[in-house]
Order: C-alpha cells, then structure tokens, then sequence
C-alpha cells in the first residue's frame, strides 16, 4: 500500500500529509522549512503542526530561542491505529444501537461463488435455528457433494432439525431421506414437475435464504416479518407435499 493512502487510511488530511513527510525528510527544522518543503502556506504549516504535535508523531524544542520541529520514529504511527481501534471498541455499542435501530427494515445480503453460497449454509450453522425449512433441488450435490456430509454432521451437532422437500428421484430422496433419523430431519418427495428450480431455499430464525446453484448466487433475506410469511407458506407447502407424496 503506497504511503500516501496509508496516511489517508489513519485519518490524515492532504495537508497533513504533506507536512508530515516534509518533517521526516527535514530532520531538526523550523517551520518555515518545512512549509517550503511541504509546498504549503507557513500558517498551514504551523497549524498543522501544532496538530501533528499533538498527535504524538512529531516533536518540537526551542533552540536559541527559536522554535523548530523534529518527526518522531515512523513506528510512533502504531500507536493512532491502536487509538483508532480503542475508539472503535468504545463506540462499538452505541454503533450497534443505530445499527438495530430499524428491525423493520429487511437487511439483504448476497454471496457470489460457491465460497459465497457456502457462507449462506454457514449462516445456518451460526444462528442455530431449532429447526430449517427447506425446499431442495440436485443442484446442491453439482459443487457441494464433499461439503455436504460436513455440513449435515455439524446441524446435527448442533440439534437443528430439518424439514426437507425434495423432488422424487433426487439424491436427497435415494441418499439422505433414508437417514433421516439420524439427520434429525423429515424429508418428503414430490413429483419432479412441481419443485424443479435449480434454487435451495432455507427459511430459519428471523432468516430466509436463497441458493442459486446454477448461477451461483446466495442471497440473505432478514425479516422477522417476511421469515414469519415463508414459515406460513412452507407449513401450507408442507401439507401440499403431504398430499402428493410419493412413496
């Protein structure tokens, strides 16, 4: 990272910038000096030093009488990031108040990738829902057939239980239904022509979650209001399903 946006990233302006590293390139100067050296107005010049002093990373003495200015060790700019960090810290939960303020404002987030859609699923493991409604496709076996079982094992660690629906035939129907025991899951397969999208679908907690598989695309939804709404529509899916089950 070039030095000029790494004094940005700590927070100093243009001019500060240039009178900071005309003070490293002086050594023992006066302000004057350093102005000239800096190319900025001898008034600029000693406000920003002044400012810079009080900083911590540049120091001044008078010398005959004669106020100079010397820039402290490059290794002094350690001590603003751990001020920045402190501050951070110290304002974190009035941030995370504004941040909650609006629960009734849906958050979106979204993934990009098969590392991103893996995100999604690590979402899950996060919030530890007691239970995950899904509607599934064969689309999730094509990247994550290795990340599948890992995945599962860790629900299971983790007693979130699963509600799956899954189209006839599928691997989840051949493969995993069968293991539904011990998947702390319920899985019901449909004919093929009523739930053939290519996308997963994951409602939990106040959460509702979208895996595109063929365009490799996750998407979070948060809502308590809308999260409510698609736990409705899967229970009257999940009665759908019932009913059209095949055995």
């Amino acid at each position: 990272m070039k030095t000029h946006q790494l004094l940005q990233k700590l927070g100093f302006s243009e001019n500060e910038i240039k009178v900071y590293l005309a003070c490293l390139e002086s050594g023992l100067a006066s302000g004057q000096t350093i102005a000239e050296k800096a190319g900025v107005k001898r008034t600029t010049a000693y406000s920003v030093l002044a400012y810079l002093v009080n900083r911590g990373i540049v120091g001044k003495s008078k010398i005959k009488g004669k106020l100079r200015f010397l820039a402290e060790p490059p290794q002094r700019l350690l001590l603003l990031t751990k001020e920045i960090e402190e501050g951070i810290k110290t304002s974190l939960p009035e941030l995370e108040a504004i941040y909650n303020k609006n629960e009734v404002k849906p958050k979106i987030t979204f993934f990009e990738g098969i590392e991103g859609i893996k995100n999604v699923f690590e979402d899950t493991l996060r919030e530890k829902p007691p239970e995950i409604l899904m509607w599934l496709t064969d689309d999730y076996f094509k990247d994550l057939q290795q990340y599948s079982a890992d995945y599962i094992k860790e629900r299971v660690k983790l007693n979130m239980h699963a509600k799956r629906i899954a189209p006839a035939g599928s691997i989840w129907i051949r493969q995993n239904k069968k293991h539904d025991a011990q998947e702390l899951s319920e899985t019901i397969a449909v004919p093929q022509e009523t739930l053939n999208t290519g996308i997963e679908v994951n409602v939990y907690n106040n959460k509702l979650a979208f895996m595109n598989f063929r365009e490799k695309i996750g998407i979070i939804i948060e809502s308590k209001a809308i999260a409510d709404a698609m736990r409705q529509a899967y229970e009257l899916s999940w009665k759908g399903a019932k009913s059209i089950e095949v055995k």
